[in-house]
């Protein structure tokens, strides 16, 4: 499965760290694919313009969120309801979130939906030395999910 996936789609290195391919744009939402493979993650990240919705195909993905308040919260997206594993994911403009896969999972595939329109200019990757400072109780999360120079 993991090779029609690859070859379905022209992917490209998102900043976060993960592969990601956009399906879809207008003036009201963008849609776009995401895949994380073993060793990738999404990076503490800040979508300022809109609501990030996730949503998982395949696999299983933990997303980390610290939102306005500072307030932290895990979730575990993936199929398996009844052990907990939610399919679908809301983060409010401006939260911070990052996202791994969980140990022994092979890869995670789903979909973002942002509304209105992303707009790269509006995404802002946290700098580890800044999180640190606002979050330091995560510092572990922080230096496992971050980039040195955000």
């Amino acid at each position: 499965m993991l090779d029609a996936i690859l070859g379905r789609y022209a992917w490209f290195d998102h900043p976060e760290g993960m592969k990601f391919a956009e399906t879809y744009r207008d003036s009201f939402r963008t849609v776009g694919h995401w895949l994380f493979l073993p060793g990738s993650f999404s990076a503490f990240h800040q979508v300022m313009n809109c609501e990030e919705i996730w949503t998982i195909h395949v696999g299983r993905l933990t997303i980390h969120v610290i939102d306005a308040a500072g307030e932290y919260s895990r979730h575990e997206l993936g199929q398996r309801v009844d052990q907990g594993e939610i399919p679908l994911i809301t983060i409010a403009p401006g939260a911070w979130q990052a996202a791994e896969l969980p140990n022994g999972v092979e890869f995670a595939f789903g979909a973002n939906v942002c509304a209105p329109a992303f707009d790269y200019s509006q995404m802002r990757i946290g700098k580890r030395d800044e999180l640190l400072a606002l979050f330091p109780a995560r510092a572990e999360l922080i230096r496992r999910l971050s980039h040195e120079q955000g």
